[in-house]
């Protein structure tokens, strides 16, 4: 970015430098604030996958346990 800045500078009216600075800038700054939007969702999402998970694999691992108390029903109403 620097070296396109001081080409722009050498070669074309310093207005030019000045644009694509604010480009640079902005694009950062937008950039920046996207992905933490975007980090947010995915922190959320996966502790949702997480906790599935985490109850599926309860349930799977312990299947003769709900069998044997009658549970099914209670591990859907877990998984919904």
């Amino acid at each position: 970015m620097v070296l396109t800045l001081i080409t722009f500078g050498i070669f074309f009216h310093w207005s030019f430098v000045v644009v694509e600075a604010g480009c640079i800038i902005l694009y950062i700054i937008v950039t920046f604030i996207l992905t933490e939007m975007r980090r947010k969702t995915f922190v959320e999402l996966n502790k949702a996958d997480n906790n599935y998970n985490t109850k599926a694999t309860d349930a799977l691992l312990n299947f003769e346990t709900v069998k044997y108390f009658n549970a099914e029903k209670h591990e859907e109403d877990r998984f919904d």
